[in-house]
C-alpha cells in the first residue's frame, strides 16, 4: 500500500512539472510569434482634470471644457506608442458655450531598458480653459454680494505637461508586466508584481492674456507671464493580473506615493502623500481584444489644485493584431541585433 502511494505521489508531481513545462513552452512560442505582429487599439476616454492658478495666496481651478477624446495605441515589439486627440469628425464633445471650447493632444511611448526597468515618457497639451471658480474669484474683487453664474473663459490658454516615470520591478519582469501597460499586450497568465517608480513632471501654463466673459473679449498680453511648476513623486506598490475563463482577464494596481511639488515662479511648494491606482477588465483571444478601465489619482492636499492632477479617468477601447510586413521585420531584426 505504501509503495502505491509513493508511486502515485511521484506520478502526480511529474504531471504538474510536465504541465508547467508545456505552459512555459506555449508562452515562449507566443512571444516569438508576437514579435512579427502589430497591435492597434482605438478607444474613447473621459478625463476629469484641473489646473491650479495661485492668486492672493488662494488656489483657483482652471478646467478644460470638453472631457471626451479619442485614444490610439500602437505596438510593435518593444516600441509602444500612444497618442490621443479629439477629431472634429468624431463629434464626441458637447462644448458648453458658457465654458468655451477645449482641444486635447497627447503623445507618449513606453519601453524597457532591461527586463526589470521600464521607462515611460509622455507629453500632453490642452488648449482652451475656463475658470471653474469664477464666482469665488470675482467676489474677491467686487465683494460677497457678487452672485452671477457665468464663467471666465481663456480661449488661447495652453497647458503643456512633460511627464516621465522610471519603474523598477522588484517582483516580475517585462514579459509578466507588459500587459499592465495597455491592451496591446495579451495577458498570458496569472501574475503578481511589485515595483517602485520615480515619477517626474514639468508643467507650463501660458497664454492667459485673452479672456472672454459674458461674450465680451478682454486682452491683456502685457502681464501674460507663464506659470511653471514641477512635481516629483516616489511610488511603491503592486498589481495583480488574473486570467478568467474564455479569454477574459482583470488587472488591478495600487501605488501609494510620496511627492514634492513646487511653483517655479512663486515661493510656493508642498510635500504630501497620495495614491495612484489603475484597474482594467477585458477580453483577448490573441487577434481581437477589447476592454474598459479606470484610473484614480488621489492627493491628500489642502491646496488640491496647486498643480496639474488627474483626479480620475475612464476609458474603453477595442483593437486587433495583424502580421507586420516582411521588410519591417527584417529592419527591426537588424536593430535588435545591434541592441543586443
Amino acid at each position: 500500500m505504501s509503495s502505491r502511494k509513493l508511486s502515485f505521489t511521484f506520478l502526480f508531481f511529474s504531471l504538474i512539472s510536465y504541465s508547467q513545462e508545456i505552459k512555459d513552452e506555449n508562452i515562449k512560442q507566443f512571444l516569438e510569434e508576437d514579435r512579427k505582429k502589430i497591435s492597434a487599439v482605438a478607444g474613447l476616454s473621459y478625463l476629469h482634470n484641473s489646473f491650479g492658478l495661485l492668486y492672493q495666496d488662494k488656489v483657483f481651478r482652471l478646467r478644460p471644457n470638453d472631457a471626451f477624446y479619442t485614444e490610439f495605441f500602437l505596438r510593435y515589439r518593444w516600441l509602444d506608442v500612444s497618442f490621443s486627440f479629439a477629431p472634429k469628425f468624431a463629434h464626441i464633445n458637447n462644448d458648453d458655450p458658457e465654458k468655451g471650447k477645449s482641444k486635447y493632444f497627447n503623445f507618449g511611448f513606453t519601453f524597457f531598458l532591461n527586463p526589470k526597468i521600464r521607462q515611460y515618457i509622455y507629453f500632453s497639451q490642452v488648449k482652451g480653459l475656463y475658470f471653474q471658480d469664477t464666482k469665488e474669484f470675482l467676489r474677491l474683487i467686487y465683494g460677497d454680494a457678487y452672485n452671477e453664474d457665468h464663467y471666465l473663459q481663456f480661449p488661447n490658454a495652453k497647458y503643456r505637461s512633460f511627464k516621465g516615470e522610471t519603474t523598477y520591478l522588484w517582483k516580475g519582469n517585462k514579459e509578466e508586466y507588459r500587459s499592465f501597460n495597455n491592451m496591446t499586450y495579451e495577458p498570458l497568465k496569472d501574475v503578481f508584481i511589485v515595483s517602485t517608480g520615480l515619477f517626474y513632471q514639468y508643467n507650463i501654463l501660458n497664454d492667459l492674456g485673452k479672456t472672454v466673459y459674458k461674450g465680451e473679449v478682454f486682452d491683456d498680453t502685457i502681464n501674460d507671464e507663464p506659470s511653471k511648476d514641477i512635481r516629483i513623486a516616489v511610488r511603491s506598490g503592486g498589481g495583480v493580473q488574473k486570467k478568467i475563463k474564455d479569454n477574459w482577464y482583470i488587472i488591478v494596481e495600487a501605488y501609494p506615493e510620496f511627492y514634492y511639488s513646487r511653483l517655479l515662479n512663486e515661493n510656493f511648494h508642498q510635500f504630501n502623500i497620495g495614491l495612484y491606482s489603475n484597474a482594467r477588465m477585458g477580453y483577448d483571444d490573441g487577434k481581437w481584444f477589447f476592454g474598459a478601465g479606470t484610473q484614480l489619482n488621489w492627493i491628500n492636499s489642502s491646496n488640491e489644485n496647486f498643480y496639474s492632477a488627474t483626479q480620475w479617468l475612464f476609458r474603453v477601447g477595442i483593437g486587433f493584431r495583424f502580421n507586420s510586413p516582411t521588410f519591417v521585420n527584417r529592419n527591426f531584426d537588424k536593430i535588435d541585433n545591434i541592441l543586443k
